[in-house]
């Protein structure tokens, strides 16, 4: 005897508070499931409404392995799985490891092709296997990018641009957008950073990026952070949980909890002591708190360029960081114990660490010619 099928409206509320992974692994069960895979309006509903699924990724050559924790093993990490973008162009080993950024489930990747002297972007959701290529300009000067999140108020969707920022030497650099629903660039005019020196790395969480910044003009504020809004195009300062001057830090890294709060390592200079704060939840409130939720001490001390994720709740510490031309890549862990596990990869992997959420978000794909103001 077959079973009679559940009305639509309960098989979405159902499907609709799934995991993504889970959702994925069901799309081929059968065409309704599957449509509703790749319906705009149930993936905004399931963006609401599905429990956070919280990844740890780690950069390899073709894309990402996910890993599992756990101290009381005899090897702290586990590689459980493998996201790959497969591109029949490009792999994951020709983009810069400074530049790759995600927010709401996508990852922004930076190509360049030094032969032809170009750069190229892919925004990728790894979970559905969605990607789109965006070329820009010829590399004739530093260029840095980060990914931003907007609400669309003709759609009332989600939707997302790229942030484009320009070095020519001493100059100010320039910002750009790119907007994915309408695939062109356009410069940012009258822009107030407010700040004199912007860090190339960030995060994004919101629909703000965020970064470290100094002044040179008000020292005594010391190293701060700046934010930029997506939906507003301008900059805004942030405090830090206690004003200390910017080369007092021997290092310092920005991070994103569960796609929720903000999470900075402080390492005071010449010294071993470290300080992971995590913020309030960002958005529920206007002002923006600090908690300190680890203090350890790192023996050996890192070098420098820290890539790290932190458990709040288990008050554990994940980094890795830039070994110059070691071949292998180290990650190390540490707990409330001080004690610090180290864990060593092949040089099939890249010290760069990822708190990913997946998610069933849509790339927008226009059919027009992509537009550059170049």
């Amino acid at each position: 005897m077959l079973m009679p099928e559940l009305p639509e409206d309960l098989l979405e509320e159902i499907l609709c508070r799934l995991p993504a992974t889970s959702l994925k692994r069901l799309r081929s069960t059968c065409k309704r499931w599957n449509h509703l895979y790749n319906d705009k309006r149930f993936t905004r509903k399931h963006f609401h409404k599905a429990p956070r699924q919280s990844l740890i990724l780690m950069w390899n050559k073709f894309g990402f392995s996910s890993m599992s924790i756990n101290l009381h093993r005899v090897s702290p990490i586990e590689v459980t799985g493998e996201l790959n973008l497969i591109d029949p162009h490009y792999s994951l080993d020709q983009f810069r490891n400074s530049l790759l950024y995600h927010t709401s489930g996508l990852l922004l990747c930076v190509c360049d092709n030094n032969e032809e002297k170009s750069t190229r972007l892919v925004v990728w959701n790894p979970c559905t296997g969605q990607t789109k290529w965006i070329p820009h300009r010829k590399i004739s000067y530093i260029c840095t990018y980060a990914l931003g999140s907007y609400q669309d108020n003709k759609s009332g969707n989600k939707s997302y641009k790229i942030l484009s920022r320009m070095f020519y030497g001493h100059q100010d650099p320039e910002f750009e957008i790119y907007e994915i629903n309408s695939n062109s660039w356009r410069r940012i005019l009258d822009v107030n950073v407010d700040c004199t020196y912007m860090y190339i790395g960030n995060v994004s969480l919101k629909g703000k990026t965020y970064w470290f910044a100094t002044d040179e003009k008000e020292k005594q504020l010391g190293l701060f952070l700046i934010s930029f809004d997506y939906t507003t195009e301008r900059f805004e300062r942030l405090c830090l949980p206690y004003p200390h001057p910017y080369h007092g830090y021997q290092n310092e890294s920005l991070s994103v909890v569960r796609e929720e709060k903000l999470s900075v390592l402080l390492q005071l200079t010449f010294t071993s002591k470290t300080e992971i704060w995590v913020t309030n939840k960002i958005g529920e409130t206007k002002v923006l708190s600090w908690i300190k939720v680890l203090a350890v001490d790192l023996t050996p001390e890192p070098n420098f360029d820290i890539k790290f994720l932190v458990d709040e709740e288990k008050k554990v510490l994940l980094y890795t960081q830039n070994n110059g031309y070691k071949s292998q890549t180290i990650v190390y862990i540490v707990g409330e114990d001080n004690k610090v596990r180290e864990v060593a990869f092949g040089d099939e992997f890249k010290p760069f660490l990822l708190n990913y959420v997946p998610s069933l978000t849509q790339i927008q794909q226009v059919e027009n010619s992509i537009q550059s103001l170049f």
